[in-house]
């Protein structure tokens, strides 16, 4: 039996050179988390919205995200001893799009915790707390590696961003 596969869009930019646009285009196309990574700088709570979270290594437990190298959120986050990946929950979009403004008052959204000062969203998917490992150069972004120190998980369905959008896993996905 034959399966008939469906036809891919080839979006190539004239000279074959690949854009910007191209690649948020192509990139938008996967699912990704959405998480705020959260730390406490100056004696105030810090958090920014992010969508690049990925596991790196499981011994040691390391975990990266990036960030726009031009954030003002971030200059401040990497000088951090600790922060905290907050894996956002699908009830929880308000908080996704209220960290990734620059201005507001970001902490009145959701309910918090504090673990040594740092906040934890109560209801997230997870939330990774983490020793600040590292920050490397990766293009127009940096990179922050972060050596796990606690976990907690629940079994919320979690926010994921597709095409540009806040999105919700199907109501049958496991």
């Amino acid at each position: 039996m034959i399966t008939a596969f469906p036809t891919i869009e080839r979006r190539q930019a004239p000279d074959n050179q690949v854009t910007p646009e191209t690649v948020r285009r192509a990139m938008g196309r996967v699912p990704t988390s959405v998480a705020v990574v959260t730390a406490s700088h100056g004696g105030r709570p810090i958090g920014m919205t992010i969508g690049s979270l990925t596991s790196v290594s499981l011994d040691p437990p390391l975990v990266a995200f990036f960030a726009f190298s031009g954030s003002s959120t971030f200059a401040e986050l990497r000088e951090c001893e600790q922060f905290c990946i907050n894996v956002l929950a699908e009830d929880q979009a308000e908080i996704c799009y209220g960290f990734a403004r620059v201005d507001g008052e970001k902490f009145e959204l959701g309910e918090w915790k504090n673990h040594d000062g740092i906040p934890r969203i109560t209801d997230a998917v997870a939330t990774v707390l983490c020793e600040n490992a590292g920050v490397f150069a990766a293009g127009d972004h940096l990179g922050m590696l972060g050596r796990v120190t606690d976990v907690e998980f629940s079994d919320n369905r979690p926010l994921l961003y597709y095409r540009g959008k806040t999105s919700q896993l199907h109501t049958h996905a496991a």
